[in-house]
């Protein structure tokens, strides 16, 4: 048997496989290489292109909060004009009521102070005579949407005229609000 040399063969398979690797190495190499020069060259161009979007994103946030702000503002507005109507249709409610009282009053007597609070309503005046002050008693008894109490003091001044205070409180019906 002879004996075969293999040196030669082993030493052209070591050359493949080294080449192999090293192409292998160096092109996994220059591949990153080439992404990140790509990557590095596009983030500028990214920049440009996300830029206006940017600008676009930040102006829509400006708007948004502008608008919040007027809808804010449009909503208090808006709670203020409904206080305003209820005021309204309150003092519109009392124009009737105060109506009713002025026609219900005799000619001969006359106030000199209103008030109303928690809800009874204080008359004083005077009347010029004693029959005067009782068809003011009578008038009161019949003023819609009040129930007169006890009456308050009544006395003569010094120039004759009678002067009065009376007490009124509203009736429950009345406290609905007309609106």
């Amino acid at each position: 048997m002879s004996a075969a040399n293999l040196l030669p063969w082993r030493q052209q398979q070591k050359r493949h496989c080294l080449r192999f690797w090293g192409l292998l190495f160096t092109g996994s190499l220059l591949v990153t290489l080439g992404l990140w020069t790509a990557r590095r060259s596009d983030a500028p161009l990214q920049a440009q292109v996300f830029a206006p979007r940017q600008a676009s994103d930040v102006a829509l946030r400006q708007a948004l909060a502008q608008r919040q702000k007027q809808w804010t503002a449009r909503i208090v507005q808006r709670q203020q004009q409904q206080i305003w109507a209820q005021k309204k249709a309150q003092t519109e409610a009392w124009q009737t009521i105060l109506i009713a009282l002025a026609r219900a009053l005799p000619e001969q007597a006359w106030l000199v102070q209103l008030r109303f609070q928690h809800s009874t309503l204080s008359l004083s005046g005077y009347a010029a005579t004693l029959p005067a002050l009782a068809a003011l008693e009578t008038a009161l008894h019949q003023l819609p949407g009040f129930t007169p109490t006890t009456p308050g003091e009544m006395r003569q001044d010094a120039q004759g005229r009678w002067q009065f205070s009376w007490a009124l409180t509203r009736k429950e019906e009345a406290d609905a609000d007309p609106s």
